[in-house]
């Protein structure tokens, strides 16, 4: 009895920990950014306009950015269950960069997100989140990040 006590606060006291930290990366990865997309807003750019963050013999913006909702049904025809990711693809020659991808809802709460994935050697980084399945009153949105590595 004693043993299942301590079990079960010591994952209480996990689950909180988290509770606390995952918003707090989640919310600093949206600031850290340097651009992105939402299915609200669109395309933005948070970039430096005095060029004090500019790398030298570097473009302050990537190539090209390209964000989307991606779309599954998991249930049947008669009776569909929607999942939804976020996907993110963005191209920067010669810049070492991230990609990351996320379902927040309106508010801003991150649901799922993939992290920052990093550019490969033909400068491309490319990131899609875990699925999202929504609740009744959910109201999800895909949005993409990109930034300097």
């Amino acid at each position: 009895m004693k043993r299942q006590k301590k079990i079960i606060f010591t994952c209480a006291l996990g689950l909180s920990l988290l509770t606390v930290a995952v918003p707090s990366f989640a919310a600093k990865t949206a600031e850290l950014a340097s651009g992105g997309w939402s299915e609200s807003e669109g395309y933005y750019n948070n970039s430096s306009s005095d060029g004090a963050s500019v790398q030298l013999a570097s473009s302050s913006t990537p190539d090209s950015h390209v964000g989307e909702r991606l779309y599954r049904n998991v249930g049947s025809s008669a009776s569909p269950i929607n999942e939804y990711a976020a996907h993110g693809k963005t191209t920067w020659y010669y810049v070492s960069h991230y990609t990351t991808a996320r379902m927040e809802l309106s508010n801003g709460t991150v649901k799922t997100t993939s992290g920052r994935v990093y550019n490969n050697s033909n400068w491309i980084s490319e990131a899609t989140s875990p699925w999202f399945q929504p609740d009744i009153f959910d109201n999800p949105e895909a949005r993409t990040y990109w930034g300097q590595s």
